[in-house]
């Protein structure tokens, strides 16, 4: 008898919502990494394929995450079963 753990992804899948969940999971994990100061001047636009794009409230803030980009991307792609995130994108949103 399978668990839920197997049936969840296939029934998600289905309803065409597997994105969106996948989208949700990236967006918590990288918020997690950004810490308390980060966390208020950064967000998640989305997540292109294997890019995460972010905007940032101030070109400083995306050069230091520029900076930090692999180990935000290992803490994101530690929460992500698949097809992990390979690079960053950024916005300003000044």
């Amino acid at each position: 008898m399978e668990g839920i753990e197997q049936i969840l992804p296939r029934v998600l899948r289905k309803m065409g919502v597997s994105r969106q969940v996948r989208q949700a999971r990236v967006e918590a994990a990288f918020k997690e990494a950004c810490g308390d100061y980060l966390r208020e001047h950064v967000r998640v636009v989305a997540v292109q394929g294997s890019t995460l794009v972010v905007a940032c409230a101030h070109p400083a803030i995306a050069h230091q995450l520029q900076m930090d980009s692999v180990r935000m991307l290992e803490a994101v792609n530690r929460e992500l079963e698949a097809k992990p995130m390979t690079r960053m994108r950024f916005l300003s949103e000044a």
